[in-house]
């Protein structure tokens, strides 16, 4: 599978567009409609297929301390799964449910009901949410795997590669489209029906993406977990 690059794709663009060597584009304005199109397919990619940009960090505890920082690269503050590890200790810290929470938060940190811990997010600055720990740490320690789903990466040199390489062409057509909807061109029109046809086979794509061909629906047992 081919990871194009940002001069791959400029290329490419220019090419179909025959606006090579043209100043009708600035090169910055490409670079734009690039990154506009990667947010359009990572909507679709996330809305279909969330593992598709799954991946993890390790969250370090601090004894009495509740606040901790999100991945730098979460996609709208998705998390899938954080669990607490060490040693023979293993169990989900779940997120507080929005029925009482607050009530909840506050009854945990005054009177931990257990040893084990809750999460909310906490969205204060602007820019700068937070992973709300309940009850706040008691001890120190990596010991929070945080499994969460990323942005896609977006393109500024270069030398930067595009992370959704089975949908380029979406991304490809969805730029000709702004160019030539800017050109006033007769192929906008065109540009844009070819658009949505390979959105629709993109969406197909998606819904089928089960790598490993196992589909069967599992039970969530975890309710009856936690009172054993």
């Amino acid at each position: 599978m081919k990871y194009w690059t940002l001069t791959e794709i400029k290329t490419k663009i220019q090419q179909e567009t025959d606006t090579e060597g043209e100043l009708f584009v600035q090169d910055s304005e490409l670079t734009s409609y690039i990154n506009d199109a990667i947010d359009l397919v990572e909507a679709e990619v996330h809305g279909m297929y969330q593992d598709y940009f799954l991946t993890k960090d390790t969250m370090t505890l601090v004894n009495g301390q509740e606040e901790y920082d999100m991945p730098s690269d979460i996609y709208a503050n998705k998390f899938r799964r954080i669990v607490y590890h060490n040693g023979e200790r293993l169990f989900t810290i779940r997120r507080l449910r929005d029925w009482k929470k607050f009530e909840d938060y506050q009854s945990e940190q005054q009177d931990p009901s257990s040893d084990l811990y809750w999460y909310m997010i906490l969205n204060e600055t602007a820019g700068s949410p937070k992973l709300l720990l309940v009850p706040a740490a008691r001890e120190d320690g990596a010991y929070v795997i945080r499994w969460y789903l990323r942005n896609a990466n977006r393109l500024s040199s270069d030398s930067d590669v595009c992370d959704i390489p089975e949908f380029i062409q979406v991304i490809i057509r969805y730029v000709n489209m702004r160019i030539e909807g800017k050109e006033g061109s007769p192929n906008y029109r065109m540009s844009s029906e070819e658009l949505q046809e390979l959105r629709s086979l993109m969406r197909d794509t998606l819904n089928n993406m089960v790598p490993d061909a196992d589909n069967e629906v599992e039970m969530d047992l975890s309710f009856y977990e936690e009172f054993e």
